[in-house]
């Protein structure tokens, strides 16, 4: 049955039209706490100092992975009362809102957090931060092979030029091997792993992706420097504008006395998804087109 109060309504129903009625605790518990909720919120100046040390309202935010449709809610509400326990004079007030019954469900409990939640909401503001994750990163290879990476990586200095744009990539590349580094060998930053990508901007401007991964993209297809960004901070990079993970080059093939022109591309052009259908890996390739005389 949907309607403005689903519990009174449902007795109101049985009660008038003589059908059978089922209430669980929760569903009693719940409706106690919602009816607490409105009370609080329209005392709630008179409340504070029962509640709260401060005035006007704190933000609380919590973290969590996926989007607004794939988000766990639930974890997400939960991880929130957390944050509002630590901010409230009396922690036990969690738990005496959150209903604990041998018929409490995953959902009485969802339901018990934003109770608690909107009892609270003249004296905090409500942030759940969302990001996307890396569930899982393999590294192929032996750490000696990472650690070759990393060292061939300091020769890019010896080709700086009186702007410094190879110093400044270093600056930002270097860091990001030695993650490599570590994480080959056992050590994984997961925290730093997951601040692989993220992306900026909306509506009719252009969309940003920041994070580590545009240490790959300080570059444009025509070599102008793109890397600029604060201290501590990645490049932030116009999406239209990343560049192709590929080069090509002209060659002239001469076979057995005929000449073709013929242009030639290799690099990172597509991905594999592997066989679990969750996994995806680049891979490089490369392509050989004759060009029209």
């Amino acid at each position: 049955m949907l309607g403005s109060n689903s519990f009174v309504k449902s007795v109101v129903q049985a009660y008038s039209y003589h059908n059978n009625l089922v209430i669980r605790p929760d569903d009693v518990w719940l409706t106690i706490c919602t009816q607490f909720s409105k009370y609080v919120n329209g005392k709630s100046e008179e409340l504070r100092d029962k509640f709260v040390d401060f005035d006007g309202k704190k933000q609380l935010t919590v973290y969590g992975s996926g989007n607004l449709f794939s988000a766990d809610y639930v974890s997400l509400s939960l991880d929130m009362t957390n944050q509002i326990v630590q901010n409230i004079k009396d922690p036990s007030v969690r738990e005496w809102v959150m209903p604990d019954f041998t018929t409490t469900t995953e959902n009485d409990r969802m339901v018990g957090a934003v109770v608690l939640m909107a009892a609270m909401k003249n004296y905090f503001d409500y942030k759940f931060f969302l990001f996307c994750n890396l569930p899982s990163v393999t590294l192929l290879g032996e750490v000696e092979d990472w650690i070759k990476i990393r060292e061939r990586a300091n020769r890019l200095l010896e080709f700086d030029t009186k702007e410094g744009y190879m110093e400044k990539w270093s600056t930002l590349l270097f860091p990001v091997l030695d993650h490599f580094v570590e994480s080959i060998k056992g050590n994984p930053d997961k925290e730093w792993w997951n601040r692989v990508a993220h992306f900026s901007g909306s509506g009719s401007g252009p969309r940003y992706l920041g994070g580590w991964i545009t240490t790959f993209c300080v570059f444009s297809d025509e070599g102008t420097w793109k890397g600029d960004c604060k201290p501590g901070a990645w490049p932030k990079i116009d999406s239209q504008d990343i560049p192709r993970g590929y080069v090509n080059v002209p060659i002239l093939v001469k076979d057995n006395g005929t000449e073709y022109k013929t242009e030639m591309f290799a690099g990172h052009i597509i991905s594999n998804v592997l066989e679990d259908g969750k996994t995806i890996q680049p891979r490089v390739d490369w392509a050989l087109f004759q060009l029209k005389e």
